[in-house]
């Protein structure tokens, strides 16, 4: 009895490490595409919308392919700081509603959803 409930422990920090783990990197963030006067920080996506066909072709994370993604999208974001609100447009479709983000000073908008497993277990980003 008193080993179950660490074996049942460890199966389920190895369920919710199995669900949080990418293979590429670059999905979990975009670039800022007009950086204007944003605050960085962290926060949790409210609504996005499609500015279609405002991204210049070849540019972008989804820009490669038979059917390259010419659209930018808008986030807006509801800041854990101040409950604060923003809109950042950005140039990747990978993001959805719901979401943690983070605001980085250079630009980027990173999605920390499942981080604090991956540096629990000593994987790096």
């Amino acid at each position: 009895m008193q080993l179950r409930a660490p074996l049942l422990l460890c199966l389920l920090v190895l369920a919710c490490q199995a669900c949080t783990y990418v293979q590429d990197e670059s999905l979990l963030e975009a670039n800022i595409v007009r950086p204007g006067n944003f605050r960085t920080g962290s926060g949790v996506i409210q609504s996005i919308g499609v500015l279609a066909g405002q991204r210049e072709p070849g540019t972008g994370a989804d820009a490669e392919g038979k059917n390259p993604d010419r659209n930018l999208y808008r986030l807006y974001l509801r800041m854990d700081v101040g409950g604060s609100f923003q809109t950042v447009d950005i140039d990747s479709s990978r993001f959805f509603v719901g979401e943690a983000i983070e605001l980085t000073n250079d630009g980027r908008v990173v999605r920390v959803t499942g981080t604090t497993l991956n540096e629990a277990f000593g994987r790096e980003r």
